[in-house]
């Protein structure tokens, strides 16, 4: 559960947004909004990685070498939810790098338009760790 308050003040500390999704966390491009987003844990907790490589990529992009503050949270996160080598670790690593290659691929350039995905992302991780806190709290 603290990792789930770590990543939720995260994502509300900084601004960011999606495009695509890695291989099974796809959703049709015709898509905005699913009914009750994000409620299958198995699926959330990729999907939170898949969005921090995004944001990772963005920063490291737009902000510079420097900026390491996603990649931190996902560090952060593996210590917390796949602290040992196994499926679970690797498959978090594989949603991270995808999330960044995405947007490594369709990111030329930075400006208004990376901001406001920036900050759309932003929105998604916070509404993904939002639902897991509530699903342990419930």
């Amino acid at each position: 559960m603290k990792w789930l308050v770590l990543i939720f003040m995260a994502f509300w500390a900084v601004p960011a947004v999606a495009q695509d999704k890695p291989r099974e966390y796809a959703e049709p491009a015709h898509v905005q909004e699913e009914p009750e987003p994000f409620r299958d844990p198995g699926r959330t907790l990729p999907y939170l990685a898949y969005t921090l490589g995004q944001l990772h990529y963005l920063a490291f992009a737009c902000e510079g070498e420097d900026n390491q503050q996603w990649r931190d949270q996902m560090i952060a996160l593996l210590r917390l939810e796949a602290p040992v080598s196994g499926v679970r670790r690797s498959r978090l690593i594989e949603a991270f790098n995808d999330g960044y290659q995405v947007e490594q691929q369709t990111r030329t350039r930075c400006g208004a338009e990376a901001e406001a995905q920036r900050r759309q992302l932003a929105q998604r991780g916070a509404q993904m760790s939002q639902a897991m806190l509530n699903e342990v709290l419930d």
